[in-house]
C-alpha cells in the first residue's frame, strides 16, 4: 500500500509541474505553463476573428445594446477586423480590450449624429439625440465603458459625474407664434437638467446649445438627452441637430 502512495504522489508531481506547448516542440521560456507557438516555434496568440460588429457572438440588432446577455462566455476574446481592434465580451456586450496604458480612463465622449424634429401646430416630435463613437478616435472613445448604442449611457461604476453637451442645430419657423427648443439629459426617463432656445414666428437661423452640469449617478442608471419642440400657438417648424465635429456629449466620472 505505501508504495502505491509514493506512486501517486510521484505523479501528482509530475502533473502539477507540467508545461503545455500548442503548435511547436519546445517552450520558448522555462516560465509558462501553457505556451502557444506558430509553425516556426515564435511564441503566439491567435484569437478566432470576425469580419464585422455584426459576425460577433450575441450579436442581435433588436438588443438595444446590439447583443445579448450571456453570462458563461464572460471574457471572451475576439479579434474585430473591421475596427483593427480585439475586443472581450463581459457577459452582456462586446468592448475594446487591450487598452493602452497612459490614456484617460475616467471619460467617456459620443458624437451626436445627425436627427431632426418637428411641429405642425399643436403635433410636436420629441425623441432621445442619436450618439456614436467612431474607431479609432482621439476625440471620441469610451473609457468608461457606459455607451449602448446609440442614445444611452448606461453608468456601470456609481459616482459624480460632470456632464459636458454642445450641439449645433438649425431650422425654422413659421406661424402665429414662436417656438420652444428644449434639450433635457434625463436619468432613467426622469429630467435632471435642460436647455432651451426660442425661435421666433417667421425665422429661419443656426443655434448652439450647451451645458456643463454635474449629477450623482448609479450603477445601471440610463443617461439620454432627449429633444422637444413645443409651441403655443399655430407654427410650421423643423430643426435638424448633430452631425457636426463640435455637436458631441461627455461624461467624466469625478468623484
Amino acid at each position: 500500500m505505501k508504495n502505491y502512495i509514493v506512486l501517486l504522489c510521484i505523479l501528482g508531481g509530475a502533473f502539477t509541474n507540467a508545461q503545455v506547448i500548442i503548435g511547436g516542440g519546445a517552450l520558448q521560456t522555462p516560465y509558462t505553463q501553457l505556451e502557444l507557438q506558430n509553425t516556426t516555434g515564435r511564441k503566439v496568440l491567435i484569437q478566432p476573428a470576425a469580419n464585422d460588429k455584426t459576425t460577433l457572438p450575441k450579436y442581435n440588432a433588436a438588443q438595444p445594446d446590439g447583443y445579448n446577455d450571456d453570462a458563461t462566455m464572460e471574457a471572451m476574446l475576439m479579434y474585430d477586423k473591421n475596427a483593427s481592434v480585439s475586443k472581450v465580451y463581459d457577459g452582456t456586450t462586446w468592448k475594446q480590450t487591450f487598452i493602452p496604458q497612459g490614456k484617460a480612463t475616467t471619460w467617456t465622449r459620443a458624437r451626436i449624429e445627425p436627427s431632426s424634429v418637428a411641429c405642425l401646430s399643436f403635433l410636436c416630435t420629441s425623441g432621445n439625440l442619436p450618439l456614436s463613437i467612431p474607431n479609432n478616435s482621439n476625440q471620441f472613445s469610451d473609457y468608461l465603458s457606459v455607451f449602448r448604442p446609440s442614445d444611452t449611457f448606461r453608468i456601470r461604476q456609481k459616482g459624480l459625474y460632470r456632464i459636458n453637451f454642445n450641439v449645433l442645430f438649425n431650422g425654422g419657423n413659421i406661424g402665429f407664434a414662436g417656438v420652444k427648443v428644449n434639450i433635457a439629459i434625463a436619468v432613467n426617463g426622469e429630467q435632471k437638467a435642460y436647455m432651451s432656445a426660442n425661435a421666433a414666428f417667421i425665422s429661419a437661423n443656426s443655434f448652439s446649445a450647451s451645458a456643463d452640469t454635474v449629477l450623482f449617478l448609479d450603477v445601471n442608471n440610463d443617461v439620454n438627452f432627449r429633444v422637444n419642440i413645443s409651441t403655443p400657438g399655430l407654427s410650421v417648424a423643423a430643426f435638424t441637430f448633430g452631425g457636426t465635429p463640435d455637436s458631441s456629449i461627455s461624461l467624466e466620472r469625478i468623484l
